[in-house]
């Protein structure tokens, strides 16, 4: 961004293309210092969405958001979507069409993300309060 006395207040989002299809992760190191990571990816096709194909747990909160695209229907996802949720071996399926946020305390086992059905394209954004995932 442009030299200047507020120009550091803005960073250039930093894409990865995945076998998923693109996605940005950006924490602390990208934000300034700023205690926060987000994983933003754009789910268009059936089948497992972002990078875990196995249920996962984090050492912090994190809060997974299932939001529609269509600018005109933000009531709708547009799909629907499958995640497990609960202890390994007794995990739950959770199926939904409404967009939809998963809050996933520290220690809870949550994924896979599996897109059962797509009729048009819908966001998937994790939001963690810490400056960078090392798990």
């Amino acid at each position: 961004m442009a030299k200047s006395k507020y120009g550091k207040y803005l960073a250039t989002i930093p894409f990865h293309k995945t076998p998923a299809g693109a996605l940005f992760s950006t924490g602390a190191k990208e934000m300034g210092g700023l205690k926060l990571h987000v994983i933003y990816a754009c789910a268009y096709k059936t089948g497992i969405t972002g990078m875990s194909t196995k249920p996962h747990v984090h050492k912090y909160d994190e809060a997974v958001f299932f939001i529609g695209s269509d600018p005109e229907h933000l009531d709708e996802l547009g799909a629907e979507v499958e995640i497990s949720i609960g202890e390994l071996g007794k995990e739950e399926k959770h199926t939904f069409d409404k967009p939809t946020v998963l809050i996933a305390p520290a220690g809870l086992h949550h994924c896979p993300i599996v897109t059962k059905r797509i009729d048009k394209p819908y966001v998937c954004m994790a939001v963690s309060l810490v400056g960078e995932r090392n798990d």
